[in-house]
């Protein structure tokens, strides 16, 4: 495991604590416990090509005025900088520039406590093709089979796997740790069914978009759905347009007849295809924030700036889809149904991926 994260938690003697987004209404005391209620920052690190620290997090919502009174020391000098805040998008940033040094000592200084954190001028390869999910306790042939297929048909550089939790971690690292990069990144996945309540996802995305893709592209599929598209023509429209998104065929349950089954196992797709919850690909440096299905960029108009979501219009790959695999799942949503059986009646044959995968051997 080489990257770690820097987190900054309150304490429990801090009264404070976030609550959910107003626009989620009613959340059930069972899924508030999912709910990420103390940690401000998810990760501290330093972008030494850009001469700045950042700070990622969840938004504060409610706590914003209390983050507001932070004080920020780097080796002892008090910084000034930057914290926006973006409920919408569910994730806020804090940025200040730096001198370029070889060691950082940082203190974060809250109303009520504060957070001391060493950090190293770490190198991060800029200019690369990564993709990155987050994941827990998915079975390890599943996420094998997942990198295999991107690393060989897209020629992806570096993968980031965020890890949330997985009790299966040990196994992971030891199947797929020379392939992909793994990141411990166990904070309070959200309630389910909540759009504006969950954050370690969209965090997660935001935190590779900085921290690993800068300067680079970066492809953003879940570990249930594979890309089915001209790794040419994918780049084709990122250089043309900053970020290319495709839409979906679900893949049902059709019993595979073994337990121990993954992608290759399922030749049967939905004839329909998926409008909603695409997935992209995108330049790094060309969005400002990203979501699990959407992108945005920050536009100036003259004194002031303001986030503006990219358009579908003329971004969607008409010719390309991604295949999601219903029962590549751990079944951590079982409302959803994706393990119930069905025939092949109304479906199609589709083994696109199968030969795509014929490719890696």
């Amino acid at each position: 495991m080489k990257y770690s994260v820097h987190s900054v938690l309150m304490p429990d003697d801090v009264a404070k604590r976030r609550q959910p987004h107003p626009k989620d209404g009613v959340i059930s005391d069972e899924q508030l416990q999912n709910f990420d209620n103390r940690y401000i920052f998810y990760d501290v690190f330093v972008n030494s090509d850009k001469g700045e620290l950042v700070a990622i997090g969840p938004p504060a919502l409610n706590l914003k005025s209390y983050v507001k009174n932070l004080q920020v020391f780097v080796n002892g000098k008090q910084r000034k900088y930057s914290l926006a805040d973006y409920p919408e998008q569910k994730v806020s940033i804090l940025r200040l520039r730096l001198p370029r040094q070889e060691q950082y000592d940082v203190v974060l200084k809250f109303p009520d406590f504060e957070r001391e954190i060493s950090l190293k001028d770490e190198f991060v390869a800029s200019g690369k093709k990564v993709l990155t999910a987050i994941s827990k306790n998915n079975d390890v042939a599943w996420v094998n089979d997942w990198v295999e297929h991107y690393r060989t048909n897209y020629a992806i550089d570096e993968v980031y796997i965020y890890d949330n939790g997985s009790s299966n971690l040990e196994e992971l690292e030891s199947c797929v740790g020379d392939k992909a990069n793994i990141i411990k990144w166990p904070f309070p996945f959200g309630p389910t069914a909540k759009r504006f309540s969950s954050f370690a996802q969209p965090v997660a995305l935001n935190h590779c978009l900085r921290r690993f893709a800068r300067g680079g592209v970066l492809f953003n599929f879940d570990i249930d759905e594979l890309l089915v598209s001209n790794a040419e023509s994918v780049m084709e429209n990122v250089s043309r347009d900053g970020v290319v998104y495709f839409e979906s065929h679900n893949v049902p349950y059709v019993n595979p007849g073994k337990s121990d089954y993954s992608f290759r196992d399922f030749k049967y797709r939905c004839p329909e295809r998926k409008k909603t919850a695409r997935k992209f690909v995108c330049d790094a440096d060309a969005n400002f924030l990203i979501s699990p299905h959407n992108t945005w960029v920050k536009k100036n108009y003259l004194f002031w700036n303001r986030l503006k979501r990219n358009k579908l219009d003329g971004l969607v790959d008409e010719k390309s889809y991604f295949l999601h695999f219903l029962g590549i799942t751990t079944n951590w949503q079982p409302d959803l149904q994706k393990l119930k059986e069905v025939t092949t009646e109304d479906l199609v044959e589709d083994q696109s991926h199968i030969r795509m995968m014929s490719v890696a051997g």
